[in-house]
């Protein structure tokens, strides 16, 4: 009889394997073969290499799907969660840098049930280390290195899930004991007291109650402007720069679920997101009327058209109104916090700045610089005028003299 033939089904794929070997045996019929069953399981599909993690390759995303889902679930309450870029970026950066993303994975998850179980006081950095080193998914890199290098490797797992970039002028020069002691560092606490130039005894500094000044304020004393893609240094002084945490529309959804994240709320950062949207909610409460033409230049806002073009929404508009949402919502505090130290800070430059003194000088300078000619002649017009009037004084006298 002739073998029947099957034909692949239209729409299904037919990959072409090889055909193994066929050995019909004594006993076969004429015209048939008896095929070899395969048993072997399907090998575990080969780890990307760095160069499909720089390139962000279709072999990587497909090996950082599951990883990040599973993340995503242990780092965020409730639902509609996803992964921010700097999370993502952490552990691509750690994959170039030789750790495993698989292993990396595993253990931020333990590092945040570590930190969910331990107040403060217990978030000892060497503690979680002694704990991992004998699992499986500690990073072998680590087997014979310092225990620097593994703190090292547990703060750079940190930056992940903070979602903060480059704090390692931080952990200088020791770095911190727990892992709650990184926040005071970033975020300076008020002093209790502060010296006063009228008063002998010093005063106690008492919290701002609000953030109380705009972009405008800041440039009226001609500070500068400098955007920054780190949070931490939101709000931060450096020199007559002001830094500001640079927004657009993955900037403002990292941001709405910071609340959410187990990892802040568990070393006291969690009010983080909610005050860099309530400071952007003052700094930028006039500029509605030029639609926001001046955060836009200075690079506080950052909209992107081709976006707008993917999502059918505007980034401006979105960006605008996440920070509306949550200045009017009652549940959330406009009072600074974290940032209180950084308010104050500024909140007493703008005061030296605007002391009529100090005002009269920058005004002269600023004057000499850009009308040297007005200046000049309104600097003669004045010795003029004090000669005449020099002058004026000598002749009453002398008619007062000669008439006496």
């Amino acid at each position: 009889m002739p073998v029947p033939i099957v034909m692949p089904q239209p729409g299904i794929p037919s990959p072409a394997v090889a055909a193994p070997d066929v050995q019909a045996s004594n006993d076969s019929t004429p015209g048939t073969a008896q095929h070899a069953a395969s048993t072997k399981a399907p090998s575990r599909s080969p780890s990307p290499t760095r160069d499909d993690v720089a390139t962000t390759s279709v072999a990587w995303r497909i090996h950082t799907l599951p990883l990040y889902a599973r993340l995503t679930e242990v780092l965020f309450e409730g639902e509609d969660n996803s992964l921010p870029s700097q999370t993502t970026g952490c552990i691509g950066f750690l994959k170039l840098d030789g750790y495993s993303a698989r292993d990396t994975t595993e253990n931020m998850c333990c590092l945040i049930k570590f930190l969910q179980d331990h107040t403060w006081e217990m978030q000892v950095v060497s503690t979680f280390v002694d704990t991992m080193r004998t699992k499986s998914h500690w990073p072998t890199k680590l087997a014979s290195a310092s225990p620097e290098e593994h703190a090292k490797y547990v703060w750079s797992m940190m930056e992940g899930l903070l979602g903060i970039f480059a704090y390692n002028d931080y952990l200088k020069p020791v770095s911190p004991r727990t892992v709650h002691d990184i926040v005071p560092r970033i975020f300076s606490e008020l002093p209790l007291t502060t010296a006063s130039r009228f008063l002998r005894i010093p005063r106690p500094v008492i919290k701002p109650r609000r953030f109380s000044f705009s972009v405008r304020d800041l440039l009226d004393e001609e500070f500068m402007i400098e955007p920054t893609s780190n949070l931490a240094d939101h709000l931060k002084m450096n020199g007559n720069a002001i830094r500001m945490y640079v927004l657009d529309a993955a900037a403002v959804k990292f941001l709405m679920a910071y609340h959410k994240n187990r990892v802040a709320k568990a070393i006291g950062m969690a009010n983080l997101g909610n005050e860099v949207l309530q400071s952007y909610a003052v700094l930028t409460q006039i500029e509605f009327q030029e639609n926001f033409k001046l955060p836009i230049q200075l690079g506080m806002f950052k909209p992107d058209p081709d976006n707008t073009r993917r999502t059918g929404f505007d980034d401006l508009v979105v960006i605008t109104g996440v920070i509306r949402l949550f200045h009017n919502h009652p549940d959330f505090d406009p009072q600074p916090h974290l940032l209180a130290e950084r308010v104050r800070l500024i909140e007493a430059a703008l005061a030296t700045r605007r002391h009529w003194y100090r005002r009269l000088r920058r005004d002269i300078h600023k004057r000499k610089k850009e009308e040297p000619w007005l200046f000049w002649g309104a600097v003669l017009a004045f010795l003029f005028g004090i000669c005449t009037v020099i002058q004026t004084i000598t002749s009453v006298w002398s008619l007062v003299l000669a008439t006496a």
